[in-house]
């Protein structure tokens, strides 16, 4: 092996080892409030959706106006160390910005969120929402759907929220990262040698 292409070889070895330690990978916390079971209704208005007797007040059920609800509870270190937070809601019949008086509202940690159900038609439909991070950092997240449609539907799926946390580190401990440092830089004198 000649040794211009072994010594390439070695640094390219030595490269990655250095670059090991740079690594971090990001683990992934939910909160899931509801059950899924309605995803998407059996019908597009909505005829089959079963309220259960476990389903909170507003999910899978035909709602005339009120206001929901409900917490996502996670561990007060995951939410201070989030680095994103995604939430998803699930709803069905959230007929607004499409008939005169109907604005159905959404409200993270009492603050609004302007124009969440915008535009949103008969039927299933799941938003994404970005949760400012100070939002999650305490552990919970208050969550508020004021329905306004009293046309007696509109309701709530389910909501999952979704925390990035950094986790899973791939960084190898000192001791091992040392060692191959030297066995690299052992290798790569030893290349140099012949």
């Amino acid at each position: 092996m000649p040794l211009l292409s072994l010594s390439s070889s070695l640094r390219a070895a030595l490269l990655a080892v250095v670059c090991s330690g740079l690594s971090v990978h990001a683990a992934t916390i939910t909160s899931l409030v509801g059950d899924k079971d309605q995803n998407p209704p059996p019908h597009p208005d909505g005829v089959g959706i079963v309220h259960e007797a476990e389903d909170l007040p507003g999910f899978d059920q035909r709602l005339v106006g009120g206001n929901y609800s409900w917490t996502h509870t996670f561990s007060p270190s995951a939410g201070a160390s989030a680095t994103a937070a995604v939430l998803d809601i699930a709803v069905v019949g959230f007929i607004d910005g499409n008939y005169g008086g109907i604005n159905n509202r959404l409200y993270l940690n009492g603050v609004e969120v302007a124009g969440a159900f915008d535009n949103s038609l008969d039927g299933w439909r799941l938003y994404t929402f970005y949760v400012p991070l100070a939002f999650v950092s305490s552990g919970t997240l208050l969550v508020n759907v004021d329905v306004s449609s009293l046309e007696g539907w509109g309701g709530v799926d389910f909501s999952e929220l979704r925390l990035t946390v950094p986790g899973g580190n791939s960084v190898p401990d000192a001791a091992a990262t040392g060692l191959l440092t030297a066995l690299a830089l052992a290798g790569l004198a030893l290349a140099r040698r012949r």
